[in-house]
């Protein structure tokens, strides 16, 4: 990895977005760009007009970021390199002394904070970004219109904070990946303690993905996500993200040279330590 503050940092959002606090965090310092979609943020990446994408990919209580998962997929030619654990705290930012009946924002935050919105009978009306709408409605005032977003935002598009920390579980964190241009780095060369993340098609006959499976299980390789994503242009045919712990590197690479072996197709994404609180980011 490059010094933090010559790194070019490409996120999904406006500025005072999450993933732009979390690129900080990781990055002190840094020159940071967002990108209106995550489609262009990857593209930015490959263009080499970012030198870092810091991008998230599942969240504790809405789950995966379906269509990063996606996009890790398609493009090639990237490494994951490393992760980060950011707490989400959302906040309802308006303008004093309006009764708010809507609240827009990105569905993902929408819906992690669907019960406080609801006890107060405020409609939730779908953004592209958190920040974005934050800007929104600083920028395009209307009565009892709201935002969703983070004390940043607040900060940054001078809004009132009319409520703080409304998400409905205070354990709200969101997993971040860190992306790079390069060739993915593989287990067996990775520190004990490391994380890898794949992607896998499973050969198209009776008991493929319990034999893909079997690669790790039998070998004591721990998986620490496995999701199931359609493929879109064979329906009801599905990939399969998955993520494992290098314990030992030996055994690991063994493990993921079999599935290689065994499934129809693989994608490595990158072998990166593992996130701890315990360890400055």
């Amino acid at each position: 990895m490059m010094i933090s503050t010559a790194v070019r940092i490409v996120y999904q959002g406006e500025p005072g977005a999450y993933s732009e606090e979390a690129a900080l965090v990781l990055f002190p310092g840094a020159s940071t760009c967002g990108q209106r979609t995550f489609a262009l943020a990857f593209d930015a990446l490959q263009a080499a007009s970012a030198d870092v994408g810091v991008l998230p990919v599942e969240n504790t209580l809405h789950g995966i970021v379906q269509q990063v998962n996606d996009l890790f997929w398609e493009m090639r030619g990237l490494r994951l390199v490393r992760e980060y654990v950011h707490p989400i705290r959302h906040c309802l930012l308006g303008h004093a002394g309006s009764e708010v009946r809507r609240a827009i924002s990105q569905p993902e935050a929408l819906a992690q904070v669907r019960r406080y919105l609801e006890a107060r009978h405020i409609d939730p009306v779908p953004f592209y970004d958190t920040a974005g709408a934050a800007r929104q409605v600083a920028e395009h005032p209307e009565a009892g219109l709201a935002a969703v977003a983070s004390r940043a935002a607040a900060e940054r598009y001078e809004l009132d904070i009319l409520a703080a920390g409304i998400q409905d579980d205070d354990s709200n964190q969101t997993r971040f990946l860190v992306a790079e241009r390069g060739e993915p780095g593989r287990p067996g060369a990775a520190q004990p303690g490391s994380k890898t993340s794949l992607c896998f098609v499973a050969a198209h006959r009776p008991g493929s993905l319990v034999e893909a499976l079997q690669c790790f299980s039998t070998r004591g390789v721990n998986l620490t996500r496995l999701e199931a994503r359609p493929i879109q242009d064979k329906p009801f045919e599905y990939r399969f993200f998955l993520d494992f712990q290098v314990a030992d590197p030996a055994l690991a690479e063994e493990a993921l040279r079999a599935l290689e072996a065994t499934a129809r197709d693989v994608r490595l994404f990158g072998t990166y330590p593992a996130f701890s609180r315990s360890v400055e980011p």
